[in-house]
């Protein structure tokens, strides 16, 4: 990377940090887990710029759908950013120790980033369902905002959320094959998080963070197993 982009780069991780900080979008803590991975991001992966890309296309659009239409949720936390930030990162820290299965492992990093992203724009957009919300597990019906609980809207935002990533992804690659696993990684990663929700959440045996952080892992693992089926 050129220093021209790494100093670019910087000031906006500066300005990212002191807007999430002051607006009480993250806490100290999540902003320095945020940074963590917007760094290794910029440092590691085989296309950096468009991997902190990614990353940022995520923060944005999920506080977007966050506060939106002036819906605010608690300022978030580290847990919060651990569980959505987690795989990404660790997809990061694989490609650095097998650089020979670089390609496979940016394609899980992008795979977490798509479930993240998906799993948040479903449940923050489809807590705008017209229609009450079905337990995944038993499809019956349930109050909104119960854990394991789906909407038609919610499933349609993950769609959208996954699309995203997946034509960051495209654009970037042009495999179009690789870049609707992307798609279907984060439809994969929101539903497994509801699955995970209904059984495990609502018993308190896992808390948000562990299943979002199931979710995540989910998209990247779905991703890598088909990835190494078909090579």
């Amino acid at each position: 990377m050129y220093l021209e982009e790494l100093i670019l780069v910087i000031i906006f991780l500066v300005i990212f940090s002191l807007f999430s900080y002051y607006k009480h979008l993250l806490d100290f803590e999540g902003v320095l887990v945020a940074n963590i991975v917007g760094l290794a991001a910029i440092s590691y992966a085989p296309n950096p710029l468009i991997s902190f890309f990614a990353v940022v296309v995520f923060f944005i659009i999920a506080e977007i759908a966050s506060n939106y239409p002036k819906k605010k949720h608690e300022k978030r936390n580290v847990f919060n950013v651990v569980g959505n930030s987690l795989p990404a990162l660790l997809s990061i820290i694989l490609i650095v120790i097998f650089p020979e299965n670089a390609v496979a492992f940016e394609l899980a990093f992008f795979a977490a980033v798509s479930a993240a992203l998906a799993d948040t724009l479903s449940s923050e957009i489809g807590y705008y369902s017209k229609k009450d919300p079905i337990m995944i597990t038993t499809l019956k019906k349930v109050p909104r905002g119960t854990d394991g609980g789906v909407t038609l809207l919610g499933e349609g935002a993950a769609l959208i959320g996954g699309l995203i990533i997946a034509i960051i992804y495209y654009f970037t690659y042009h495999n179009i094959v690789l870049a609707g696993l992307v798609v279907i990684a984060g439809l994969v990663g929101t539903n497994i998080d509801s699955i995970f929700g209904a059984i495990f959440e609502t018993r308190k045996i896992l808390n948000n963070m562990q299943v979002n952080l199931i979710g995540s892992s989910s998209g990247a693992i779905f991703v890598l197993v088909v990835y190494f089926l078909l090579v």
